[in-house]
């Protein structure tokens, strides 16, 4: 489950695994360097930690408000997709951008990961 830390008592989450940006290694931390998808750094834990929560729950099939047809087999991840699966996390800096593009292309990479991992069995 994903949630914003920033709006959440830690006592809620007593005795659940919680996952920080310390715990993470994610092609998702590179992506955001090479797409600048930070600028004053403030925001990019959070980000990047909601980036792959995010993913998960697309790979769940969970649609979001922007999901054009919520009985379609596979929700492609547009960039529209993207901005409003991830409104709640703010950029003051406005690197909006790069983090859409990073996204984007691990989205991209894991999608050609898996038809891959598929077409082998």
């Amino acid at each position: 489950m994903r949630i914003n830390a920033c709006l959440a008592l830690a006592i809620q989450y007593e005795g659940r695994e919680i996952t920080t940006i310390e715990g993470v290694a994610s092609p998702l931390q590179e992506a955001f360097v090479v797409h600048d998808g930070f600028q004053c750094g403030y925001c990019t834990s959070g980000q990047i930690c909601s980036a792959i929560g995010m993913l998960a729950e697309h790979g769940n099939g969970v649609p979001s408000a922007a999901t054009e047809h919520l009985d379609a087999d596979a929700v492609e991840l547009t960039g529209a997709e993207i901005r409003e699966r991830m409104s709640g996390n703010l950029c003051r800096c406005g690197a909006h951008n790069g983090i859409v593009a990073a996204i984007q292309e691990v989205a991209g990479a894991d999608a050609v990961s898996h038809v891959r991992a598929e077409a082998a069995r």
